[in-house]
């Protein structure tokens, strides 16, 4: 689970580990890093102790590395959850618009691919599943036609491949004002928790889902559909 030393990452990376499952906690920093692998072997039934990785998805060596290191201490790669990624604040007429860009694209959507292209070879062993964790930017909207084109080309090989559009997602309190507006908008009447998504990402990735591939499933307690909400987006 790429980004799970934080926030929706590492929501699913917990969850993954309550179900038994062997995990790879991955992020930027090591303090991060260290404290969500510390509570995720706390919560596994079994004590399983998570692989630690700390590195930069934009740089190629650190890719092959959390690839190589999985490989080398599970033996195999059964999920793929590609969830890091950053939303910056910008517009077209920013000055820094490029350098931006180019930042949330090599996050966003080239580490992903980079991820997938060193992963396939893994998951074709194990009739895989790859999961991507889509939301607003233009990079993730990439990222959404991407799901769909690799279920097209990966199905043959046995690995299904999903998508997941979460909605407003609540990480620390309190609440800022736009959290406090999208809450009241949400007809669930709240803002989704890591968890909510980490149980679809579950969901996607057992065999419950098995003749699943190609979706873009969205968790957002309804919001996209509230007219009334468009004006603060």
């Amino acid at each position: 689970v790429t980004g799970s030393s934080s926030g929706i990452g590492e929501g699913i990376v917990k969850l993954f580990s309550i179900l038994g499952a062997n995990v790879v906690v991955t992020g930027r920093t090591a303090p991060d890093v260290q404290r969500v692998a510390k509570e995720v072997q706390e919560l596994s039934p079994l004590k399983l102790k998570p692989l630690e990785v700390v590195g930069d998805l934009t740089k190629t060596s650190d890719v092959n590395n959390l690839i190589d290191s999985t490989v080398k201490t599970f033996g195999k790669i059964d999920v793929l959850v590609n969830n890091a990624g950053i939303y910056p604040v910008n517009n077209i007429t920013s000055p820094d618009l490029l350098s931006v860009w180019d930042q949330t694209f090599g996050i966003d959507l080239r580490a992903v691919v980079e991820l997938i292209h060193r992963s396939v070879p893994h998951l074709e062993k194990t009739n895989g599943t790859i999961i991507d964790i889509s939301t607003y930017p233009a990079a993730k909207a990439g990222l959404d036609m991407l799901t769909k084109i690799l279920a097209l080309e990966l199905g043959p090989k046995g690995i299904r491949v999903n998508n997941v559009n979460p909605g407003f997602i609540h990480v620390r309190d309190p609440l800022n004002p736009l959290e406090v507006v999208v809450q009241k908008d949400t007809p669930l009447g709240r803002l989704g928790q890591p968890l909510d998504i980490a149980r679809v990402v579950a969901f996607l990735a057992s065999t419950d889902a098995q003749f699943i591939t190609g979706a873009d499933l969205v968790a957002d307690g309804g919001f996209q559909y509230n007219v009334g909400a468009i004006n603060i987006l």
